[in-house]
């Protein structure tokens, strides 16, 4: 499971992301609404809880988490806590740019991989203040491209779009895009739906 923090479709063709683009046309896709959940920490306890998690602020500590506990996956740098949660641990400010988060963050999860599931964050999207946004698509899809062809099931998803210009927030509307079918075909997907997906996948193991 992949989860991309500000991950927003209508990137994909501006900035030719190849992989992304090949993704929409032979996986299932969807897209993730989400207006009330747009902290980090709420979005992923949400995600890997099966359930909506209000929460105004990051965890001190990651607690146990209904879908984690029981699929039993490798946190990699998850933005429950900040710094982030697992194996890779990055503070969630401007400190870190986006190869410097992908580099450690690809070799992690490719090496977890290879035991088991992997439950993956990226955050620059949603941390970096400014960046060109098409340099960092081609480098995301790269990312993108290399865990998936490492997985032989995946969900990848954003908890939310793009930041807002207008103001602190999002856009509601993430991405979907999995080898398991969203919950119901012609409505959106809930962040807290998507544990429920990983769920599906890992009993079908």
């Amino acid at each position: 499971m992949l989860g991309i923090d500000g991950l927003s479709y209508k990137f994909f063709m501006k900035c030719s992301a190849s992989t992304l683009l090949t993704l929409l046309d032979t996986v299932f896709r969807g897209v993730v609404e989400n207006r009330d959940l747009q902290h980090p920490a709420a979005a992923w306890a949400s995600a890997l809880s099966g359930r909506p998690v209000r929460l105004t602020g990051f965890l001190q500590e990651v607690p146990s988490l209904p879908v984690l506990e029981e699929v039993r996956g490798v946190l990699i740098n998850v933005p429950l806590t900040d710094p982030t949660a697992g194996l890779v641990r990055i503070r969630m400010d401007s400190s870190t740019g986006l190869e410097a988060e992908i580099g450690p963050v690809r070799e992690a999860a490719l090496e977890a991989l290879e035991e088991g599931p992997a439950i993956v964050g990226l955050t620059a999207l949603e941390r970096l203040k400014s960046y060109e946004v098409c340099s960092a698509y081609k480098a995301i899809d790269k990312l993108v491209r290399d865990l998936v062809n490492a997985a032989d099931n995946f969900i990848l998803f954003s908890p939310y779009g793009h930041p807002l210009l207008q103001s602190s927030g999002f856009d509601p509307y993430g991405v979907y895009l999995a080898t398991v079918p969203r919950p119901k075909e012609h409505e959106t997907v809930k962040v807290w739906e998507i544990g429920e997906l990983l769920r599906k996948i890992i009993n079908k193991i």
